[in-house]
């Protein structure tokens, strides 16, 4: 039997994991190939009919769930087709309404497709198939799920094969104890663990390749925290000052040596993604959150100098408001997370929000990513507004290039943060600020919050833009420094850093001035100076 897997990635940095799996996993020979849902339906299909295949595979995922459709309504209906992935495990009406699709693989697949291909060679009956959704006259039906024992799944990380440029995906368990209400995860409630010994070297071929992200799949990784601290010191003992490694976590969870073993490691090797989702209590009770806000709160102030913080929200979770959901906002943000993703409710077919969405008035889209629309509780224009926030907050905070403003505009300021981004929002008037170049993103920060002429705002926005450049960038201010005091100015730096000489002033900088201070930026080599006068 030929078969052919295919994985439709939303970049080519991300590799289609979960069609590796079953490649790596499969007893019977296959071949796979991986597209992004970029490349031409027309192209992936001539791939497709290039050769003939008895069996296609597609994994299907939000960002492709569209896009596999349209492949599968361009297929003959004769071809035999299976699915797997969360959107095919939890929409299989949408799916089987394709006539090729005969088979649906549901959640874990690597023991279900040896056992289906055995089917489709006549050693074993279709109801013995584990996890398996299968067509049967007008309709389908549903076998029995089981777990594959984890100890036998094997990972082969080889099939990434662009470690320069594309991520790593690394498990070291599968499941989640927590019961959130619009996740998916939520309803695998067995962690089960791979063996340490077997991710540690999974860690060091990955490292021996150079692979720049090793981003674990493990929904709550501090949950064991003796296994935590044991990955994490065998990360740090081998730090090669290149690879960075990615971990969700659960931000009110911290042991006492966890903090501290986290207290001993370089900013850059760790990057932690933390859900607080809601700071408003009645919404946390209401998804099946048990989370400590004032204890979060203290622990990321204690490793927020060693570890890189990443933050989610998400807007439309039943009970809050547009009042409430700004506060939840506002105080996630007095965090000093590094990036805060203000994120849209999606509406995931399996979990508790799917199922009681009417209790709450949901309205979703009933096309992928499935966000919500309106609910009892926000209405579509306040989505709307969430929505355009957070492309303002992506573009000037997320981004790091202007974290010296936004630190003037918050800390000494005092300002708002949530009432900031929006005011940058509105005075745009519904423009995309991502289709603006960079000295242009620039100017609309000062433009929409600077109070009359804004000297220091300006000053600021100044260094964060210079110094976000390695060579001289385009200036869109007055400058109000002439020839004669850039001389005396260029002079007293000299004086200050002997290594710095006129030439190289003259030929690679740009000095600004905020009443009795200089600011210079040196271009070649890079290298940034004030000077009090």
């Amino acid at each position: 039997m030929k078969t052919l897997l295919i994985g439709i990635n939303a970049k080519y940095i991300h590799p289609a994991t979960g069609v590796h799996q079953i490649y790596a996993n499969s007893k019977h020979p296959v071949s796979f190939r991986e597209f992004t849902i970029k490349d031409d339906n027309e192209y992936i299909l001539s791939v497709i009919k290039n050769e003939k295949f008895s069996l296609l595979g597609f994994s299907v995922y939000i960002w492709n769930a569209e896009k596999v459709k349209e492949l599968l309504q361009a297929l003959p209906v004769e071809q035999n087709v299976v699915l797997g992935g969360p959107e095919a495990s939890y929409r299989p009406d949408d799916f089987f309404r394709h006539r090729n699709v005969k088979y649906i693989v549901k959640d874990e697949g690597e023991e279900a497709f040896n056992q289906l291909i055995e089917h489709l060679s006549g050693k074993r009956d279709i109801k013995t198939v584990s996890n398996l959704y299968y067509r049967e006259g007008e309709g389908y039906r549903y076998t029995f799920s089981r777990k594959p024992n984890i100890n036998a799944i094997k990972h082969d990380l080889s099939l990434i094969g662009d470690f320069n440029n594309r991520y790593a995906y690394l498990e070291s368990s599968r499941g989640c104890c927590f019961r959130c209400s619009y996740c998916l995860a939520s309803l695998d409630k067995t962690i089960r663990y791979f063996p340490l010994e077997k991710v540690k070297d999974e860690i060091k071929y990955l490292l021996a390749k150079e692979t720049r992200t090793i981003k674990f799949l493990d929904r709550t990784f501090n949950v064991d925290q003796k296994r935590m601290r044991e990955i994490l010191r065998f990360i740090a003992a081998n730090d090669n000052n290149r690879t960075v490694y990615q971990f969700e976590i659960n931000g009110d969870y911290f042991e006492d040596e966890t903090i501290a073993l986290i207290q001993t490691l370089r900013k850059g090797l760790v990057r932690f993604e933390i859900g607080v989702q809601t700071t408003n209590e009645i919404t946390s009770r209401s998804i099946l959150r048990k989370q400590n806000f004032e204890l979060i709160k203290k622990n990321i102030a204690a490793i927020k100098n060693n570890v890189t913080i990443h933050v989610d929200l998400i807007a439309g979770l039943p009970h809050e408001d547009y009042r409430g959901f700004v506060r939840s906002f506002n105080e996630t943000y007095e965090l000093g997370a590094d990036e805060i993703q203000l994120g849209i409710l999606k509406e995931l077919k399996g979990t508790l929000i799917s199922a009681t969405k009417d209790e709450h008035g949901y309205v979703f889209s009933d096309k992928p990513p499935y966000r919500v629309i309106k609910n009892n509780y926000l209405s579509e224009d306040e989505l709307a507004e969430f929505s355009a926030v957070e492309t303002i907050v992506n573009k000037y905070h997320n981004s790091g290039y202007f974290k010296r403003t936004l630190a003037y505009l918050f800390k000494e300021r005092k300002l708002n943060p949530y009432e900031t981004f929006l005011k940058i929002s509105r005075f745009l008037n519904g423009k995309n600020i991502n289709s603006y170049q960079p000295w242009q993103v620039a100017q609309i920060l000062y433009l929409s919050l600077k109070e009359e002429k804004d000297e220091e705002l300006l000053y600021a926005i100044k260094q964060d833009y210079l110094t976000a450049h390695k060579i001289r960038p385009k200036i869109w201010w007055d400058s109000d420094i002439g020839k004669r005091e850039k001389a005396e100015a260029f002079r007293k730096f000299i004086d200050k850093y002997p290594k710095l000489n006129l030439d190289l002033l003259y030929r690679y900088s740009r000095i600004e001035r905020l009443r009795n201070q200089y600011f210079l930026v040196v271009y070649k080599p890079f290298a940034q100076y004030f000077l009090d006068i």
